[in-house]
């Protein structure tokens, strides 16, 4: 079983933290790959606030439903949201509170902690810079290949189409879109990506009319 989703949840903050959250979270799934395996996980809900210790307080649901799936984990995190709320580092803070809460269930549940530290390393030397690369697709010509490219931040997530030659050289990045900080949003914009012609590549939008956005080398 693979990880499918996390969640940083907090009571004081009207939903501000697990906004601002989702640019960790969905950078770490997307480095972590599908390579880290669970007997019974695919989601984890950290419920962050004034807890002394960590505390896993529950390890499945009967049925999957609006906010979680079937097999989810909720982890009681020691958490401060005022000073959270006051940083000038706060993807630093998500991160370090993400790995400890892993390590945490890593150790109990005897997953693979190597792998988790190796991933959000990895996310630190990138600066914690959150870039979700859709799958690529190659011109008719077969020189050219495009793909949808998602920058996540804090607050905002921001979509690009790209179009790279066969040496990885950025022939064009063209802004499609800036949204709210949630995929489900910015999935509008991505409903299927196109080659018109050797020269045109086009990202159509999930509308009732076909509306698209191209680049034209």
């Amino acid at each position: 079983m693979h990880l499918k989703n996390i969640q940083l949840m907090s009571d004081d903050d009207g939903g501000i933290l697990a906004s601002q959250s989702l640019c960790i979270t969905e950078m770490f799934l997307y480095e972590l790959e599908k390579k880290f395996q669970t007997k019974d996980c695919e989601a984890i809900v950290l419920i962050c606030g004034s807890f002394k210790d960590y505390k896993l307080i529950s390890t499945s649901k009967d049925e999957p439903d609006i906010l979680f799936l079937k097999n989810t984990y909720e982890l009681e995190v020691p958490f401060s949201y005022s000073e959270f709320e006051n940083a000038t580092n706060k993807k630093k803070i998500l991160a370090d509170t993400l790995e400890k809460s892993l390590l945490y269930l890593c150790e109990l549940k005897k997953w693979d902690s190597q792998l988790v530290k190796a991933t959000f390393k990895k996310m630190k030397e990138k600066e914690y810079k959150a870039e979700i690369k859709g799958k690529t697709k190659l011109s008719p010509d077969k020189k050219k290949k495009a793909y949808p490219l998602i920058e996540l931040d804090l607050k905002q997530f921001t979509l690009y189409l790209v179009v790279e030659d066969k040496k990885r050289n950025i022939l064009d990045k063209k802004l499609i879109a800036e949204t709210d900080t949630y995929l489900e949003e910015i999935s509008y914009h991505m409903r299927e990506l196109k080659w018109l012609t050797d020269n045109e590549v086009a990202l159509f939008k999930r509308a009732h009319k076909t509306v698209y956005t191209s680049i034209r080398l």
